[in-house]
């Protein structure tokens, strides 16, 4: 089996999106369309280093390329993410030593999911010789070839089998041919019938680490924890801190395992909820019901996910990579439209809550009337989460189909 563009074979192909973590993590659908046309397609991916870790240990990757940056803007500290020791080969370089990286590959296409400036200028002068992306306005003319939004147009199936985000992103492949069958990568993907769904791999070992990690924290290591991650970039993905007290207080009064909350990136333990209290005043070692995790690099994170029971949380990096590991998760929407960013819901134990007010959706990062999250009360997402624990206990557990 072998993809054509431009009526050449394609040999190794590069998948790149620089941010952000939940992109990142939704682009997997690409890395599996690519593989499932052509099984000994080699297949590297680019992005910055602080998402890297999370396409680790990906079967279907020969290599990612960990690009070092500098972030800037006003998202930046939210954004930040502990370093910890590199995985394996994901040793960051800069824009100079990834260049070389990629000529050294000797890719012969790249699909571009985020085509800005930076993205852009390192494909090209990597020399990949066939470079696909969206539209990319004044640098169109660094790419062979761009996609409008919508690739698969007015096909009833598409948004069906690549709702959303996903679609978006496997839109790019439109100059593709699939040469066994003849048919372009639209018309082969909505012929397969498969449902896209972001994967990652599991971690080895996960639950040895997360043991130890709670155990830390005086929580039994071997009881089920829904876990809280309530952390957001901006003010109006969060969903207020009072709000995310009391449903931790109401878990930990009717939900037989522990309550454990994730504190984000970029902020204090003083920032997110404290945890809600145990049964017993007085604790011993192994027996408390709740407790708050410290800031932890993103493979630990994805320790904790993969072994979480459930999850709760905001639109975010946390709830799209959670969904790639198969874990039974929630997601609380304000502002952003869950059709394009939680479009998981057919596949898997996947739920969203939003309230969807008149002036949604929007993409505001302030708004002096903020009422979407707000008005989602802690006693609608307790009963939502109890449907979801209680699918959970009747069958085997989460995963995309």
């Amino acid at each position: 089996m072998t993809w054509l563009v431009d009526g050449r074979p394609v040999r190794r192909a590069l998948v790149t999106r620089l941010r952000y973590l939940g992109d990142v993590v939704m682009s997997t659908v690409v890395i599996d369309a690519l593989r499932r046309g052509d099984a000994a397609l080699e297949i590297g991916y680019l992005c910055e280093e602080a998402h890297a870790p999370v396409l680790a240990g990906h079967s279907d990757l020969a290599r990612v390329h960990a690009l070092a940056v500098r972030r800037h803007g006003g998202d930046a500290r939210a954004r930040s993410v502990p370093r910890g020791a590199p995985e394996g080969d994901l040793r960051a370089q800069g824009a100079a030593g990834t260049v070389r990286a990629l000529r050294t590959c000797r890719y012969d296409l790249a699909v571009d999911l985020f085509f800005n400036p930076r993205s852009a200028w390192l494909l090209a002068l990597a020399g990949i010789r066939c470079r696909l992306a969206g539209p990319a306005g004044s640098r169109g003319w660094l790419y062979a070839h761009q996609s409008a939004p919508g690739g698969a147009g007015a096909d009833e199936r598409w948004p069906r089998l690549a709702p959303g985000g996903l679609g978006e992103h496997l839109s790019r492949l439109a100059p593709l041919v699939h040469r066994e069958s003849g048919l372009g990568f639209i018309d082969w993907y909505l012929e397969s019938g498969r449902v896209a769904c972001p994967g990652l791999a599991r971690r080895p070992d996960a639950g040895t680490r997360v043991a130890g990690l709670l155990a830390s924290r005086g929580l039994p290591p071997a009881a089920p924890f829904v876990l809280l991650a309530p952390g957001a970039t901006w003010p109006t993905k969060r969903w207020p801190q009072d709000h995310w007290a009391e449903l931790g207080k109401a878990l930990a009064a009717t939900w037989p395992g522990s309550v454990v909350t994730l504190t984000p990136p970029g902020e204090g333990q003083d920032t997110v909820p404290a945890a809600p209290p145990a049964a017993a005043p007085a604790e011993a070692p192994g027996t408390r019901r709740a407790a708050t995790l410290p800031v932890l690099p993103l493979p630990d994170v994805m320790d904790v996910l993969q072994c979480a029971t459930a999850l709760v949380t905001v639109d975010g990096g946390v709830m799209h990579t959670a969904v790639g590991l198969g874990t039974p998760t929630l997601g609380l929407f304000g502002p952003t439209d869950p059709v394009t960013w939680f479009p998981y819901e057919a596949t898997g134990p996947y739920r969203v809550l939003a309230t969807r007010p008149p002036c949604h959706p929007c993409h505001l990062h302030a708004c002096d009337a903020f009422v979407c999250l707000p008005d989602l009360a802690p006693a609608t997402v307790l009963a939502a989460l109890r449907d979801m624990l209680a699918g959970r206990q009747a069958s085997s557990g989460g995963g995309c189909s």
